[in-house]
């Protein structure tokens, strides 16, 4: 017999990885096809995928064959089966004398390789046809040195023109290690990529790697609610080096959008055609992977939104040449200079317009709604600055807090009679669990049933203090010696709490109590508000964020675009949006209006012949923990209806471009 193990070894998990029921069982024909399929793919000649084949076949049919050997003086018999066991024992350095003796009378160590068949010109076989390096490189791997690389494949070769060997790199970890780590997490169905996107030069190769070990992974951890530290959701253990901010899924949908928007129209459909098929499947399974329907979309979305609006910058003929994540060695591959980069660019195209190379950078986003620009605190924003009045900076034990709690003590003192015919009969209050939910949740639903244990364990402490002392009287203090701190949060939530509770028992003066908190944490947050409207420094500040998180500056100097699902922010839509492009002049004409609700900064000039009122975002200053937290967070999101204004802009501009063929022309091959 003619032993090809080492070609075996080196397809066995290529195979496995195709094989989508189980382990791949060479008695099964779906197996054997997908054995020849995986071989196909390894450019290996078709007499070695025929003698592989068979010899692995021959090798399982003669599992339960009989092997008689003699040691120690002893006969002794096994299975063929075990014989290999022992072979592969021994390969391992765990051999013994009997293991050695059991190999060699059954034929497996190696030294029957002698009756090759060495007939020429027959139709048989020659002994270098079963040389794996021969079967891929077409030399003998004894005429070659070992450090020697293989033969780039054409897609390869043709990568490493465009950008140079980091084109060509795979991912860090092999396909072996991988496969043999990933065994326990793998889907059931195997999400296999398309060739045209194997081949696709235009995209470094261990992207389309990346792409498809992350399909064919499921999310660890997601059965116990989804958590960071899921190795799976990270795209270092996909054998990823360098890789953009965020975590696998994050990556996976900016490489998705750069990987569609290089292919043409067909190739695209079929790639996507692949990829929501295979979330199907994992979907009916119960299977979660990082490739969601709504990442499947964006990409979608994006790659339609970039051609749309390569082809308006650049008319009928330009050509995506190459494409670059995020990464400073791939934007010098491509002859570009990474420090001169937009603020929040995520992809990069190289783009041929006549003889000009040109660069497109893109800002992905899914969306604008609710897009938070910055979470905070009030201290975090204005601390150390000196711009905020002493009344309204929130340090240590500062004037909202001072006002807060002289708003409970007068509630103790003012309503001792109401809150103690509440406490004393609140055995018999209707529906006390229901409505302390109902409190519970809102005031922080995620922390509801701490709220809960929280106030009937200061309940509990109170029935006992009140048996010893009937004329018990409630106070701030008396609450912090019954739950034993000094906290204010802690000590203020307890009053909160029941004064939310006696107004769900229908009290009007425990409802004025809560009422007033509110209007106390209310009016801090409209100052603070007017101070930005009217201080320039607090201004600033506020308009420094924006530019950080909103990279409306890099659009404007020519960055960078961004794209908001199949939706544009380019300096066209600027224009359109604005009037103007140019970020300096936007910033001029934007305001906050601290009388909306909540506060606002707003865009306000005049746009043609019409006076505009453009919402940007909101300026959310809220206590944490409303009531009793004692200090505000300081949040921005994007205004809603700046969103649905860059879509109306977005949709006047490119909308239209869609069903639109480009006959023989470059930008064609991409659109139609």
């Amino acid at each position: 017999m003619i032993h090809i193990s080492k070609i075996i070894e080196d397809i066995l998990v290529e195979w496995a990885y195709r094989v989508h029921d189980g382990m791949p069982n060479p008695k099964n024909t779906l197996h054997i096809v997908q054995l020849r399929e995986s071989m196909e793919e390894l450019n290996l000649p078709n007499k070695v995928i025929y003698e592989v084949i068979n010899n692995l076949i021959n090798e399982q049919d003669d599992e339960d064959e009989k092997v008689t050997f003699k040691h120690d003086g002893e006969t002794r018999t096994i299975t063929k089966k075990t014989a290999r066991q022992y072979a592969s024992d021994i390969e391992q350095g765990k051999g013994t004398d009997e293991k050695e003796a059991a190999v060699k009378a059954a034929n497996l160590d190696g030294k029957d390789d002698t009756k090759q068949d060495t007939e020429t010109d027959t139709g048989k076989l020659e002994p270098d046809d079963y040389d794996t390096e021969k079967a891929v490189t077409g030399k003998s791997s004894k005429d070659k040195e070992d450090t020697e690389d293989k033969p780039k494949s054409k897609a390869d070769s043709q990568r490493e023109k465009i950008g140079g060997k980091i084109y060509s790199e795979p991912l860090e970890t092999n396909d072996k290690d991988f496969y043999k780590k990933n065994s326990d997490n793998k889907t059931t169905d195997t999400f296999i990529m398309p060739d045209s996107v194997k081949n696709n030069p235009k995209i470094p190769k261990k992207y389309i790697q990346f792409i498809e070990r992350v399909m064919n992974t499921q999310l660890t951890n997601e059965k116990k609610g989804f958590t960071t530290d899921d190795k799976t959701n990270l795209s270092s253990y996909y054998g990823m080096g360098k890789a953009g901010a965020g975590g696998a899924r994050a990556n996976a949908g900016e490489l998705l959008s750069m990987m569609a928007t290089t292919m043409k129209r067909e190739e695209r459909a079929e790639f996507f055609r692949n990829v929501d098929e295979h979330i199907q499947k994992a979907t009916a399974k119960g299977e979660v992977i990082n490739v969601t329907k709504k990442w499947s979309k964006a990409a979608k979305e994006n790659s339609s939104a970039i051609l749309r609006m390569m082809y308006d910058t650049h008319g009928p003929n330009y050509e995506i040449v190459g494409s670059a994540w995020d990464i400073e060695e791939e934007f010098k591959a491509l002859g570009q200079n990474y420090d001169e980069k937009g603020y929040s660019t995520d992809i990069m195209f190289t783009v041929k317009v006549g003889d000009k190379i040109i660069k497109d950078e893109i800002s992905l986003k899914q969306s604008l709604k609710g897009q938070r620009l910055w979470n905070g605190t009030i201290g975090s924003v204005f601390e150390d600055t000196g711009i905020l009045p002493k009344h309204l900076e929130q340090k240590g034990m500062n004037q909202y807090k001072e006002n807060q709690i002289k708003n409970i003590d007068s509630f103790y003192q003012n309503n001792r009679m109401n809150v103690s015919e509440y406490l004393n009969n609140i055995d018999d209050v209707e529906n006390f669990d229901k409505a302390l939910l109902k409190v519970a949740t809102d005031m922080d639903p995620r922390n509801k049933s701490k709220t809960i244990k929280e106030f009937k364990n200061f309940i509990s402490k109170y029935k006992e203090d009140l048996a010893e002392n009937p004329n018990l009287v409630l106070s701030r203090d008396y609450i912090s010696q019954n739950i034993k701190t000094t906290k204010k949060r802690a000590v203020d939530k307890i009053s909160i709490t029941l004064g939310r509770m006696m107004t769900e028992a229908g009290d009007p003066l425990g409802e004025g109590f809560v009422e007033q908190q509110k209007l106390i944490a209310k009016e801090h947050a409209k100052e603070v508000a007017k101070v930005i409207q009217n201080d320039d420094k607090a201004k600033n500040l506020v308009m420094e964020a924006v530019r950080k998180q909103f990279p409306l500056k890099s659009v404007s100097e020519g960055d960078e675009n961004v794209i908001l699902g199949e939706f544009v922010i380019s300096k066209k839509v600027m224009k359109g949006l604005f009037g103007t492009d140019d970020w300096n002049q936007v910033v001029q004409q934007l305001e906050v209006n601290p009388d909306a609700d909540p506060p606002m900064i707003e865009y306000r000039a005049k746009v043609g012949k019409e006076d505009k009122v453009i919402p940007i975002t909101t300026i959310g200053i809220r206590e944490d923990g409303e009531g009793y937290g004692g200090a505000h967070k300081f949040e921005m999101l994007v205004a809603d209806d700046f969103g649905k204004n860059v879509e109306s802009i977005s949709r006047d501009i490119y909308g239209d471009q869609e069903p639109i063929k480009f006959p023989d022309t470059p930008a064609a091959d991409l659109r139609r």
